[in-house]
């Protein structure tokens, strides 16, 4: 069975790399299948904007990679049997070529969701998708079955705030996906109707036109807010409900609001208002949840801290780590790790559950 996993970072810095590495490795010894690609362009020596060292994407013997042609074939993994996907990227075409010795690769491909189906079609059914990934380029991550977070001390260097933005993330990531007998036009047949908001709500003003157009004589049972949804502007969305009593119900039964996908929850504004929404939901008698869902594995905690010195240039550090990873376990409910500290284990058993 293939299993298709999404590794993103909150920030530079915050060790997805190496927690990709320590997935790679987990899914070599057991044997497994392996398909590596990128959600953009990822894998260099050194960041591109700092200046500072980063570890190269370690490819297996055998593994599978799809990347730009040129990445691929200046690769010391000396990747044979290339074959085109049909997608290209920024830095050229997308190939897909097998191993043919242990080595590094630079990663680049493809930037949306639809591309990165078109790319994982070529992997194994029986093989381990890795999808080198980023929160500011999260939105193909539809694709994946889970996804494992890297953050850390580079994101924020106070572990409570890091631990409130995971709570958020987690929060929503763990929204269920919408019962069989409320999803879609099945809606009508159960006492309700169906509100579809196309376009998504993340402009400012959209929710309260929203409400403009809504026909508040119908009985709405289902509100379907399709595309990308911005926390502030769902906000718009509840608290004129609340101020205006509506209940978007002439029986007072539950609305249902469906979303998409998670993902499409965290791609605009502020992830952390997203707990004020689920809450005032949840206080206005409404269910959410989502059409479809993801597995969302845990997050790796890194103590690496970057500050930028008067030349410009950039200066590696760290905070003290067991503290840091501590305060941030005991501020959240998400599983948490840090590899390097720890070692992999807690990681391992995270991705046990997919084999």
């Amino acid at each position: 069975m293939r299993v298709v996993i999404g590794v993103a970072g909150t920030a530079k810095n915050t060790g997805k790399t190496t927690t990709l590495l320590a997935i790679t490795k987990c899914f070599h010894s057991k044997g497994k299948n392996i398909f590596l690609t990128s959600i953009g362009y990822d894998g260099e020596d050194f960041d591109n904007i700092t200046g500072l060292p980063k570890p190269r994407i370690f490819v297996p013997a055998g593994a599978m990679a799809a990347s730009a042609l040129s990445l691929l074939q200046s690769s010391d993994a000396e990747f044979k049997d290339l074959k085109y996907t049909g997608v290209n990227c920024a830095l050229g075409p997308v190939f897909v070529g097998i191993a043919g010795t242990s080595g590094k690769v630079v990663l680049a491909g493809p930037t949306n969701a639809a591309d990165l189906v078109s790319v994982i079609d070529f992997s194994p059914e029986n093989s381990a998708v890795l999808l080198d990934g980023a929160f500011s380029r999260l939105s193909p991550m539809v694709a994946a079955d889970s996804l494992v977070l890297a953050t850390g001390a580079a994101r924020n260097e106070d572990p409570r705030k890091v631990a409130r933005e995971i709570n958020a993330i987690y929060r929503v990531m763990s929204l269920p996906e919408v019962p069989h007998q409320n999803c879609g036009d099945q809606a009508v047949a159960v006492g309700g109707e169906v509100l579809r908001i196309s376009g998504g709500l993340f402009l400012p003003g959209q929710g309260r036109k929203m409400l403009r157009d809504l026909d508040l004589s119908r009985t709405y049972k289902v509100l379907h807010v399709e595309g990308i949804v911005n926390p502030s502007v769902f906000l718009e969305v509840l608290d004129a409900l609340g101020v205006s009593k509506h209940t978007l119900s002439e029986s007072r039964s539950p609305v249902l609001f469906v979303f998409d996908h998670p993902i499409m929850l965290l791609l605009s504004g502020n992830v952390i208002l997203w707990e004020r929404v689920l809450d005032q939901i949840s206080r206005m008698g409404f269910g959410v949840c989502v059409r479809k869902s993801i597995n969302f594995l845990g997050v790796t905690i890194n103590p690496y801290t970057l500050s930028q010195l008067e030349n410009g240039k950039y200066e590696a550090g760290q905070v003290e780590p067991r503290e840091f990873l501590d305060e941030v376990r005991k501020h959240t409910q998400a599983p948490c790790t840090d590899i390097v500290l720890e070692g992999p284990h807690i990681l391992y058993s995270w991705l046990e559950t997919l084999m």
